[in-house]
């Protein structure tokens, strides 16, 4: 009998020293590999490849130096945390050169002072309390410091796109080249990037975070400068001179990326009429494959609100309405890098696109974005009022049409043998000589669209635009990882009904049908044998 406790004793002290040994190598082996299980159908809450592959060109320390108030209320609660573990993950695929360092640099001066260095600012922030409400400046900053070079982010307010945000300041620091240049043409009514507020301005400070942006004169002397790699023409209100053609197809001929975003259409809100715009590049665009048609695409499904004046009682208020004019395209092309991640775009006053059967030898193109099925388009358009789009026009045509196109190739020049335009006399400049003429392109790429107000409300697809135009990819599927909840998906009217009466009724008759066989079961149990043998 000992020998038997002496023996079971044995066993446990053993398996007691096993299960030490196994989490001891366990957590060693833990320090040194990384797993992560991702059960979201777009990996959402796992690093991209893309990510990955830069974090991988480290060859020297990076040090993350997060500075950040602790105890915030909501909606800044929960951002340290998500940092930080944002950072982790991007540690976890340094291969051990990477360090997160975390500290609240709040009333102590030292580490104000160090944050102020790396270009960290507090910022405003309201505290209420039970006894008090007040403003107070707070820290939500991190510096990137990869030996002499840094990379600031002052403020993590927004953490949708806290991935896209931290590999874009990791690649500036490990990458050596030499930033884009984006240019925005400028003499033909076109918006001002340079000046423009509102959704222009947040996309000029969104573009110019990656490289300088240059405004671009067109109809002047000389071509369009050299170190301009990518080209923006954004609703040009007047035609364009067959100079100013001539530079844009000279440009294209180099190797320059070019996106187009034509309106043909414009409203008038004090008349609520539209008015035709007629730019100039019909002919041109036309020559690489693609026309702006003289339409305007309505969608009475799927569509942006916009601002109409209606009386109440003395008074002319704004009041939102769902206008058809204002298509929301839900039909994106999920293989292009430019709208892959992307839900919705909304298209004020666009026309439809048509693609040329017979394109350049060279050149493939392929749709991006379509209106729904259910949409139509009109030609002829004599009112902007919203009234007047409940009902299917005479003469419209329905289905999906094509709103934005991409090409890609090579291109014969469309001045190839017509005369180089000269400048206009009083920019004092002459005529290029005809044997520095390119009659034949280089490989590029155009996107052509048919809405210039198209571009101040898709901000995501223009970013992602700017970055497909200089071929530089690596960054877009990483801006389009965006955590949030997926929108549901448009309904017909005969599912939306049906679905309303399920959720109308299907409760109360739920309810009742378990009432009756609650009901039933009692009265069968209920009955004695007496019962059931008279009711056999």
């Amino acid at each position: 009998m000992t020998d038997r406790r002496r023996r079971l004793l044995g066993h446990s002290w053993a398996q007691l020293l096993l299960v030490l040994v196994v989490v001891v190598l366990g957590a060693r082996a833990s320090t040194r590999t990384f797993a992560r299980l991702d059960l979201t159908a777009d990996q959402r809450y796992s690093l991209d490849l893309s990510t990955r592959q830069i974090m991988g060109r480290l060859e020297r320390p990076l040090i993350a130096r997060v500075y950040f108030t602790r105890g915030l209320q909501a909606p800044y609660n929960n951002h340290e945390q998500l940092l930080v573990d944002r950072l982790e993950d991007l540690r976890a695929y340094s291969r051990g050169l990477m360090a997160v360092e975390v500290q609240d640099p709040t009333f102590r001066k030292e580490l104000e002072d160090e944050a102020r260095r790396f270009g960290i600012e507090p910022i405003q922030y309201r505290y209420q309390s039970a006894a008090v409400t007040e403003m107070r400046q707070v820290y939500m900053g991190l510096a990137l410091v990869y030996g002499d070079r840094e990379e600031v982010i002052g403020a993590v307010t927004n953490t949708d796109t806290l991935e896209y945000e931290l590999a874009r300041a990791v690649k500036k620091l490990v990458v050596d080249e030499e930033p884009r240049v984006i240019g925005w043409s400028t003499g033909h009514g076109e918006p001002d990037l340079a000046t423009g507020t509102g959704p222009l301005e947040a996309l000029r400070n969104r573009l110019g975070e990656d490289g300088p942006l240059a405004s671009v004169p067109l109809g002047g002397a000389g071509l369009i400068p050299d170190e301009v790699d990518a080209l923006f023409v954004v609703g040009p209100q007047k035609p364009l001179s067959e100079r100013a053609l001539w530079q844009l197809d000279q440009f294209l001929m180099r190797g320059g990326a070019l996106a187009v975003f034509l309106s043909n259409t414009r409203p008038d809100l004090r008349t609520l009429r539209p008015v035709s715009v007629y730019h100039g590049l019909d002919l041109l665009m036309g020559h690489y494959g693609v026309q702006v048609n003289r339409d305007v695409v309505v969608d009475r499904t799927q569509n942006g609100v916009m601002r109409f004046p209606a009386r109440q009682g003395r008074s002319i208020v704004q009041l939102p309405v769902n206008y058809p004019l204002i298509p929301r395209a839900t039909v994106l092309n999920p293989e292009s890098p430019v709208t892959r991640g992307l839900d919705s775009m909304l298209f004020p006053f666009t026309s439809s696109l048509m693609v040329a059967e017979a394109l350049a030898p060279e050149v493939s193109a392929s749709v991006l974005v379509s209106s729904s099925a259910a949409s139509g388009r009109i030609r002829g358009v004599r009112t902007i009022d919203p009234t007047a789009y409940k009902v299917v026009a005479p003469g419209e045509e329905r289905g999906s049409f094509p709103l934005v196109v991409a090409l890609t190739g090579a291109w014969p020049s469309w001045f190839a043998d017509r005369e180089i335009p000269a400048p206009p006399a009083e920019s004092g400049g002459a005529a290029e000589d005809p044997a520095t003429r390119l009659r034949t392109g280089a490989p590029t790429r155009l996107v052509v669209s048919g809405s210039a107000d198209m571009v101040a409300n898709n901000l995501p697809f223009v970013l992602n635009l700017a970055d497909w135009l200089v071929q530089d990819e690596s960054l877009i599927a990483i801006r389009s990882k965006v955590v949030k909840l997926p929108t549901l998906a448009p309904q017909d009217e005969g599912s939306t009904t049906l679905l309303k009466l399920a959720n109308l009724l299907g409760g109360p008759l739920l309810l009742l049908l378990v009432g009756g066989v609650r009901w039933w079961l009692r009265r069968a149990g209920g009955r004695g044998p007496a019962d059931r043998e008279a009711a056999a």
